[in-house]
């Protein structure tokens, strides 16, 4: 039996902010450095404390009053990524080569009902709008275990060598929802 264990994606979250003082935007912070990003804060949106999750444990999240639309990040830097693997008769994938399994595994993990839509991003759009070889947007009914919304979309994006990063949009409004994503979706990228 093959299996790549995407549990660290949680416990990473989990135990890197429980593990320092500093604020969770100092440790966002920290962490874009050491993925090659960067990040501006949509206007209109706040900072709100991550908190821990059942589902999936995030680094950062902001939220805007006005419209309702909350967007919760994840990071994870290529040289944090382990892998657990199984099968005595292949080798373990390249950590740097998951992205393209991780990204389904949490748009179901996230998902109420493990359903989900999703594109990718043709290669020349991810670079211009990420500055990422690949790039991809999933949408999803969120398990309210997740975060109590009636709608979710998912953007992930990867970089060879520097990071997977998805960027979690969420609202009980779709059309607030669709235009915080056309708008802000380039808040988070790579250097």
């Amino acid at each position: 039996m093959r299996r790549i264990s995407v549990l660290f994606l949680t416990l990473f979250a989990a135990f890197a902010l429980a593990e320092t003082a500093e604020s969770p935007w100092e440790f966002f912070q920290k962490i874009l450095d050491e993925a090659g990003m960067v990040y501006q804060r949509p206007e209109g949106y706040e900072e709100v404390p991550p908190e821990p999750n059942p589902v999936l444990n995030y680094l950062y999240r902001v939220k805007n009053p006005e419209t309702g639309v909350e967007i919760r990040y994840l990071v994870i830097p290529i040289k944090r990524i382990e892998i657990d693997y199984d099968d005595p008769h292949a080798s373990a994938p390249e950590p740097d080569h998951i992205f393209s399994l991780l990204f389904p595994s949490l748009l179901t993990q996230l998902s109420v009902d493990g359903r989900y839509r999703e594109k990718e991003y043709p290669s020349l759009e991810a670079r211009k709008l990420f500055n990422a070889e690949w790039a991809a947007a999933g949408t999803f009914t969120p398990n309210p275990e997740f975060a109590p919304f009636a709608h979710g979309l998912m953007v992930a994006m990867h970089r060879i060598g520097r990071a997977d990063a998805f960027e979690i949009f969420l609202a009980n409004d779709l059309e607030a929802l669709k235009r915080a994503v056309l708008k802000d979706q380039t808040a988070l990228r790579f250097r």
